[in-house]
């Protein structure tokens, strides 16, 4: 009953990220690459956290240029984003666009091969990111979120869920891209999630051959998300090891936090409806007095943690 409860108050606030250490999406802040050098003389970049990945591999067969996503040190946040540049293979005279997400490639058919795993136990709300655009020549660029389901019966693919946002002209600062996850099917919870961030907004997924573009395009992504769900494979966020409370409820100039044993070395955090960190406090004793008369009105989620490990959750709500 406990996970039930925290479900629904989490899938409510449309909680977005812990912190940039437990983003939603395995690095969605495009902060970690790794250098592959499947080919010595044709290194290339990709994203760590293994759910965004990218065509690079393209450039180390004999038909270069093939790298179409860089580590770029223009950044939303951070360090690093992602920059994805359309490219033309001119031996095959192909379009390949820049793209980074659940992606792979089938060189028998020429395709790519699309989505991930859905590991989360909510739905996601929105889907959320940065990005800055250079189309060339009234080229655009793009991002796509596809939701679904293996339909046995049919032995086809039951698409819940699809957005496409297309941007048009040259948007040369950090802008936020931000859309409610429009549901097809609203009982059925997806088995398979599919996010794609192109410099090309005519893309082509069932052929590859078949993309439309101008090299040189570029689109710069960070900071992707989505709310309504919990960060990747943390499941142990929906375990209460600890019980705890949080008085009076609703506050407005302090909490009374009150643990049923001292935790040593514990922090309680304090999170606003956006996901982001609004305070941090180490709490080892049995109970702790808590100064929230910085905080806005409103409601706010908190985690009781020890290294980085959930013992406890719940929310609260200031009102002045």
């Amino acid at each position: 009953m406990k996970k039930l409860v925290f479900l629904v108050a989490l899938s409510f606030l449309g909680f977005s990220s812990i912190s940039k250490a437990q983003n939603i999406l395995p690095d969605g802040d495009f902060e970690t690459w790794k250098l592959y050098t499947p080919v010595a003389s044709a290194p290339f970049y990709e994203p760590t956290g293994g759910f965004f990945k990218t065509m690079n591999i393209l450039d180390t067969i004999p038909t270069p240029p093939g790298i179409t996503v860089y580590r770029c040190d223009t950044a939303h946040s951070g360090t690093y984003s992602a920059r994805c540049v359309t490219r033309k293979i001119d031996v095959l005279s192909i379009i390949i666009p820049g793209v980074v997400g659940n992606i792979g490639l089938n060189f028998q058919t020429s395709s790519a091969i699309l989505g991930v795993p859905f590991k989360w136990t909510t739905k996601p709300v929105r889907f959320q990111g940065w990005y800055q655009s250079f189309p060339l020549n009234n080229d655009s660029s793009a991002v796509i979120i596809r939701l679904s389901k293996w339909n046995p019966t049919t032995k086809k693919r039951d698409t819940l869920a699809y957005n496409k946002l297309v941007f048009h002209g040259t948007i040369s600062t950090w802008t936020k891209f931000d859309t409610a996850i429009i549901y097809r099917n609203t009982t059925t919870m997806p088995d398979t999630i599919c996010m794609l961030l192109l410099s090309c907004a005519g893309y082509s997924a069932s052929n590859m051959f078949g993309s439309v573009g101008t090299v040189g395009s570029t689109a710069l992504f960070d900071d992707v998300t989505l709310t309504g769900v919990f960060p990747w494979g943390v499941e142990n966020m929906l375990t209460q090891n600890l019980t705890l409370s949080v008085s009076p409820n609703p506050a407005s100039d302090h909490i009374n936090v009150t643990l049923e044993k001292a935790v040593q070395d514990g922090r309680f955090e304090i999170y606003n409806l956006q996901g982001r960190l609004v305070g941090k406090y180490q709490v080892s004793d049995v109970s702790a007095r808590i100064d929230i008369s910085s905080l806005p009105s409103g409601m706010y989620y908190y985690r009781m943690s020890k290294d980085n490990t959930s013992l406890g959750t719940g929310s609260f709500i200031v009102n002045r």
